[in-house]
């Protein structure tokens, strides 16, 4: 469980089936998260996947997709969720956020993002998380910049099934406060590959 001055991050529990139900089916989430949980999950499939996420927090993986409910400390209410886990294809760790649409524009999203990501580099050691969102999503966008990730670059997801390339989607990088990398490239400085002083000391040696 993680505190701010006015969230909880924790596991989510089963009398938050109706408020977990409300956020797969809330327009923003079925917009640009449409296979959050599964694409045509029903209020009565919550209680498994509340129970799956407990018992993915039970395991000492933390490698594995979870998911935490963001509970408003003043009434007790779950406003939203963060999503969480280690990408298949780029193999780092990936926080996500879905809100209901009523508790947006207050900062929950993003005081919620920063603490749980300067919580899990802490505990584990992680440099950075990464965030990735649709180039049509200003308001997550607004989010990972208020939670301190900053745009790493613009990419376009080639569909080896299809062989064709589809949407754009915006790639964010946030390095916790005790990161010890000092190559931390976000597109405002020249990337010469995964470090600049390799680069360096390969250049100063041909």
């Amino acid at each position: 469980m993680i505190e701010t001055n006015r969230l909880i991050i924790r596991t989510f529990r089963a009398e938050d089936a109706d408020a977990l139900y409300r956020i797969k089916t809330d327009p923003q989430v079925m917009d640009f998260c449409p296979d959050f949980l599964d694409v045509d999950a029903k209020r009565e499939d919550m209680l498994g996947y509340i129970h799956e996420f407990q018992r993915i927090e039970d395991t000492s993986d933390i490698d594995m997709w979870r998911c935490y409910a963001i509970e408003n400390r003043e009434n007790d209410i779950v406003v939203g969720a963060l999503t969480f886990g280690k990408q298949n294809m780029l193999h780092e760790y990936d926080l996500g956020w879905m809100m209901i649409s009523e508790y947006t524009g207050k900062g929950y999203a993003s005081e919620a993002a920063e603490a749980f990501a300067e919580f899990f580099c802490r505990t584990h050691g992680i440099e950075y998380l990464t965030a990735i969102m649709d180039v049509d999503n200003p308001a997550s966008r607004r989010t990972a910049e208020k939670s301190g990730f900053r745009l790493f670059e613009k990419r376009t997801v080639y569909d080896y099934h299809y062989n064709r390339y589809c949407d754009d989607y915006f790639y964010f990088r946030r390095y916790w406060s005790g990161c010890t990398l000092k190559d931390r490239y976000y597109g405002d400085s020249p990337y010469y590959g995964r470090s600049t002083s390799y680069q360096s000391e390969n250049s100063s040696s041909n």
